[in-house]
């Protein structure tokens, strides 16, 4: 496994528990903070399986008093500082974008690209949108994606080859480009000095040289999560009573599929099946999918991919 299962297993001989997060992160103007979830857990060493001790919006874990965007992301990106090196974070929004976006604006590595992002780009990231539309960096930085995209790309919003292998949307589609600006510009930008970044901080099966001994960060989709083990991939979240089933199932069958023990198993469970928008639910899904990352060591399966080494400048998404 390398310098990471070296490192892991010193710190569990001291004892020290290895503790494994998940984030479902939301960039809404006035509800970030709620609508961002944390799933915290803990490595059970003797039978290699997540125990998940917490389960609370970012409002409730970090003591906000508003959930607003300008106030949530800067929180989200201290509590990640926070954590110690035993600590591995998954976050589900995209940490980078297509490679020949990264190429064309001359960014030779993904810490570059996300250190200035989005000026590494040629977008001027620095003002939020007004009450009509208007300086609206999101806006500005899709549509300088969509513009590399058709003198370089292959369609209007192109993936990464890491988006393609597990059915994700473009992350500068109308989906996905807020949670891509914001993810980078606010809370993976203002890390980059203090967390390590898998795979994009690793060479050859060992952390690279000069990377910050923080805690382990890695990009996941809830969505590749759930399908991995069989469960609903989609309709799950809404008011209805099949939605509510389907959440149900989905907690349910993380825990009867993936190592995953709820330590308050009926408070875990019906918190995730009250959240109708499936945030709670996505939140431990992305813890999964941290701890799947961690316990391959790190690896990544990029067989399919036509450029393999893409990922150093696209991200990877662990799913």
């Amino acid at each position: 496994m390398g310098a990471t299962g070296d490192k892991h297993n010193a710190t569990r001989e001291a004892g020290d528990p290895i503790r494994v997060y998940g984030v479902d992160f939301s960039a809404a103007a006035t509800d970030a903070g709620r609508k961002t979830w944390i799933a915290s857990g803990r490595v059970d060493p003797q039978r290699d399986r997540i125990v998940v001790t917490d389960l609370r919006p970012l409002t409730a874990v970090a003591g906000l008093d508003t959930a607003c965007r300008e106030a949530a992301l800067p929180a989200l990106a201290r509590w990640l500082r926070e954590r110690d090196e035993t600590a591995v974070v998954g976050l589900d929004f995209p940490f980078g974008l297509p490679q020949f976006i990264a190429e064309e604006t001359g960014n030779e590595s993904w810490q570059s690209f996300i250190s200035r992002f989005p000026e590494s780009i040629g977008v001027d990231g620095s003002a939020d949108a007004g009450e009509d539309g208007s300086s609206d960096p999101v806006r500005t930085f899709a549509e300088r994606c969509v513009g590399l995209t058709e003198r370089h790309g292959e369609g209007t919003y192109d993936k990464r080859r890491t988006d393609a292998a597990v059915g994700a949307r473009s992350p500068y589609g109308f989906i996905a480009d807020t949670i891509t600006f914001y993810g980078i510009r606010d809370v993976l930008a203002t890390v980059l000095d203090e967390v390590r970044f898998a795979p994009m901080d690793r060479t050859d099966g060992a952390w690279r040289p000069g990377v910050p001994t923080g805690p382990t960060a890695v990009e996941t989709y809830p969505a590749a999560v759930l399908d991995r083990f069989g469960l609903h991939r989609t309709n799950y979240k809404g008011n209805g009573d099949e939605e509510s089933a389907n959440r149900r199932r989905n907690a349910e069958g993380l825990a009867e599929a993936a190592d995953v023990v709820y330590k308050s198993e009926s408070t875990a469970t019906e918190t995730m099946v009250a959240d109708a928008g499936g945030d709670a639910l996505d939140a431990v899904a992305a813890c999964v999918g941290a701890f799947t990352a961690r316990r391959r060591g790190y690896e990544t399966d990029t067989a399919a991919f036509d450029d393999p080494s893409a990922v150093r400048l696209e991200g990877y998404i662990y799913g």
